[in-house]
């Protein structure tokens, strides 16, 4: 009776034993992916905001930002000069009428680099550049810009290029996972499906660093699109 209650026991702990290795299976490379996938887009966002910084940058100094520093010096204390009509005029006069008669007259004025930015891209709020220049979840590793230029017919072409290693993209992944202050049941749950899940080469082997623009081209398009 002893030995058929052992050998139960035996098959249960086995049983529980192969249905765990084989959710880690399924569970893990899922999971890689889904970490991933959110690592990717949090970058892409703060890619985007570097690229229409970066653009207005250039139609003020007529180059690109080298580091991260001095784009967000700009976007926080940069002003961009626009030209805007002064002067009032009835409905029905043209705008030329009013040019022309001296009611209205162009004058340059400068505005907030960071107001502009908005105003040309309207997928941008506020709060996209208030941590713009650091990798996500890296603990504030800045973004590093590489300038450059391409010589065309008439003029040199600025050119930028910024390149994010896979493994920056995935820094701290454990952590992701299992924050700080998760619970007993997480962390342990955790562990015996996603231990040392960010040391799986066979599942980092399926995805590539990112970057956005060239130093050979005038592009500043990303690896995303």
């Amino acid at each position: 009776m002893k030995a058929r209650t052992l050998t139960s026991i035996l098959l249960v702990i086995a049983v529980v034993f192969l249905a765990i290795f084989a959710a880690r299976s399924i569970m893990r490379p899922e999971k890689f992916k889904n970490v991933y996938e959110a690592r990717k887009a949090a970058n892409v966002n703060n890619l985007l905001t570097i690229r229409s910084a970066q653009a207005i940058y250039k139609n003020v100094y007529k180059k690109y930002a080298s580091t991260m520093d001095s784009l967000v010096d700009f976007v926080n204390n940069g002003t961009v000069e626009i030209e805007k009509n002064v002067g009032n005029f009835p409905d029905s006069m043209s705008e030329a009428e009013a040019f022309k008669l001296g009611l209205i007259h162009k004058e340059v004025v400068k505005v907030p680099a960071l107001s502009k930015m908005l105003e040309l891209d309207k997928n941008l709020t506020a709060e996209n550049f208030q941590n713009f220049q650091y990798i996500p979840f890296s603990d504030k590793k800045q973004y590093e810009v590489q300038v450059g230029s391409i010589a065309s017919k008439t003029y040199e072409v600025p050119v930028y290029r910024i390149d994010v290693p896979l493994e920056d993209v995935l820094v701290n992944m454990d952590k992701s996972i299992t924050p700080e202050n998760a619970g007993v049941l997480k962390r342990l749950w955790n562990k015996i499906f996603y231990n040392n899940l960010a040391d799986e080469k066979q599942y980092r082997d399926q995805y590539s660093d990112m970057y956005m623009g060239s130093l050979t081209e005038a592009s500043t398009a990303g690896s995303w699109e």
